[in-house]
């Protein structure tokens, strides 16, 4: 009889541990799923922010640009100025 309990207790614990995997692998498929969900949203969210970021340094880029041709020319203008009155001080210069 000894021999006949151990039969029938080994297949039940075999029984038993074969329900469970399926179970684990079930919850690990179901983990897996979350996770690549949770992934792609991050990766949406990360891609979004990027996007804004990129958006505002091309603004910040181009009034800099713009500012940069304000400034050259009024350097253009301010050296002009300065080669007539270079001009103005030669001939002052000429007449004493």
């Amino acid at each position: 009889m000894c021999r006949g309990n151990n039969k029938e207790l080994m297949a039940l614990s075999s029984l038993q541990f074969h329900n469970r995997k399926p179970k684990l692998q079930i919850h690990v498929k179901l983990r897996i799923q979350r996770l690549k969900r949770v992934n792609k949203l991050i990766e949406e969210q990360t891609k979004h922010e990027m996007e804004i970021r990129n958006l505002k340094l091309h603004m910040e880029n181009m009034r800099i640009l713009m500012e940069n041709e304000g400034l050259k020319t009024k350097a253009k203008m301010l050296h002009q100025e300065n080669l007539d009155l270079l001009s103005e001080l030669e001939k002052k210069k000429a007449k004493i």
